[in-house]
């Protein structure tokens, strides 16, 4: 079963829902190119072989080119987390946030800064994904 992965629209809303600005309102004022390379990323292949070939790695890359490429002017970590949240969701995994031990969320978002301040790799970060996927999907 093909990957469903997220285009500029998607993005645009889910920013929308993090900055409750309107949709249409950050297409003027986001980097679309910017966003546009962080959503490709993950299905990036050449001659037919895929660069990312496992769920969690592309996750991981969504999430990390759209933090570090910084598409938006403010909730870049917000919106790339949300945008990896919705990219599981779409492709038929559940999300499970870290244990019962961070009812804040504190690690999810020290991990967040960590990706966006490039602390935390790609590889990395997509083992941080794996271990909060739950394998329902394809």
């Amino acid at each position: 079963m093909a990957l469903r992965y997220l285009e500029l629209a998607d993005f645009l809303l889910v920013a929308e829902g993090v900055l409750g600005i309107e949709a249409e309102v950050l297409a003027q004022v986001a980097d679309l190119n910017l966003a546009d390379s962080a959503l490709h990323a993950p299905a990036a292949s050449y001659g037919g072989v895929e660069f990312y070939e496992d769920f969690s790695t592309k996750a991981a890359v969504l999430c990390s080119r759209i933090a570090r490429n910084h598409p938006l002017p403010d909730g870049n970590k917000r919106a790339a987390y949300e945008c990896l949240r919705e990219f599981v969701a779409r492709n038929g995994y559940g999300w499970s946030p870290p244990p019962g031990d961070d009812p804040e969320g504190d690690e999810t978002v020290a991990v967040m800064l960590a990706v966006a301040a490039g602390e935390i790799s790609e590889p990395q970060l997509a083992v941080w994904i794996r271990d909060r996927v739950e394998q329902s999907g394809p």
